[in-house]
């Protein structure tokens, strides 16, 4: 069988259509999730946040996730440690709102913290972390894929 320019032409373009309808069909299933619900609140209050990096990138250490004996830990820079404050930890799990914790210490003397394996599932989570030593608020914001 013997093909024309306006068959090929019809072929490309039925092509064309079909895959141009599946892309479609597939944008439209896909969930558009926000980060958070009350995102203007947070956004109002993100002062604080850039003020707590300012303070956390001034230490000589960094905060991190680390795996230990099957456990997840969180590490804190030497010069924190010892000192008493207000802890305030949000698990965020970038690829479903569902998995994300929160945890939160009020007299709390800063030292290795191991967050609870039970609510980690496989994948990269990021830990969002606000201490409040005195008046000094301190951010960091490590993430370790699992």
């Amino acid at each position: 069988m013997k093909l024309n320019w306006g068959t090929g032409l019809a072929i490309t373009l039925a092509i064309f259509a079909i895959g141009m309808g599946y892309t479609v069909y597939q944008a439209m299933n896909q969930t558009h999730d926000l980060v958070t619900t009350d995102y203007y609140q947070q956004e109002l209050a993100y002062q604080s946040t850039i003020d707590g990096k300012r303070n956390a990138s001034a230490l000589s250490g960094d905060c991190q996730l680390k795996v230990e004996e099957q456990k997840l830990f969180l590490d804190f820079p030497e010069a924190l440690k010892g000192k008493t404050g207000e802890l305030e930890i949000t698990m965020y799990f970038p690829t479903g709102a569902e998995h994300d914790f929160k945890l939160s210490e009020k007299e709390w003397s800063v030292s290795k913290l191991e967050i609870p394996g039970d609510k980690l599932s496989a994948g990269k989570w990021i830990a969002k972390v606000s201490i409040l030593i005195g008046e000094t608020n301190y951010y960091f914001e490590p993430s370790i894929v699992i």
